[in-house]
């Protein structure tokens, strides 16, 4: 199962002899939550509301936001295989996403920005954002018990995978100004 973790969702592939069997997104991803400078919050994304205790402006604490960050990671792992399903993971769905849960044990991949923090340890305000406290949650967490891997190109690989069979775009994924759609024949 290769889990693609960027700022906003996460792609999901189940991969079986070589051939795409499902593929799935769930809102789950490091720019969810975004940070000032002094570690106010200046973003709370609308897929967290029932999710998230925080209000604009709030300074939580580290801890605080892996509270939250365990909770995404729970829906991973359901999504995986790894936990029981709960209403959590609906909630997180993407919609017109159909999930199809793996039954057997699977190895695990990652790729995206996140995946970037689930080994190193990085400071956690970093990047502006929980990506580095959500990369330490998956790291401690079901989904890197067993057998896993890190893509080479993690940050680089984002999207190719799950994202040629099914791409959701959100607003903390995307933001374009200026810019006339559609954009064609740009190398990729």
């Amino acid at each position: 199962l290769h889990m693609d973790i960027g700022g906003g969702t996460s792609n999901l592939a189940l991969i079986r002899d070589g051939e795409i069997v499902a593929t799935g997104c769930l809102n789950v991803g490091g720019r969810l939550l975004k940070f000032g400078e002094l570690g106010e919050i200046l973003y709370i994304s609308p897929v967290l509301q029932r999710l998230c205790p925080f209000s604009l402006g709030d300074r939580p604490s580290k801890e605080q936001v892996a509270v939250l960050a365990q909770s995404l990671v729970s829906a991973l792992e359901m999504a995986a295989g790894l936990r029981e399903e709960t209403a959590l993971l609906g909630q997180l769905t993407t919609p017109g996403t159909t999930m199809k849960i793996p039954r057997e044990p699977v190895v695990l991949s990652f790729s995206g920005g996140v995946a970037d923090c689930i080994e190193v340890s990085r400071p956690w305000l970093e990047f502006g954002d929980m990506g580095p406290v959500l990369g330490r949650k998956i790291r401690e967490s079901r989904l890197c018990q067993g057998q896993y891997r890190l893509g080479q190109e993690t940050i680089r690989a984002t999207v190719i995978g799950a994202g040629c069979h099914s791409t959701q775009l959100s607003g903390s994924t995307v933001f374009l100004q200026n810019v006339q759609l559609p954009l064609q024949n740009l190398p990729v």
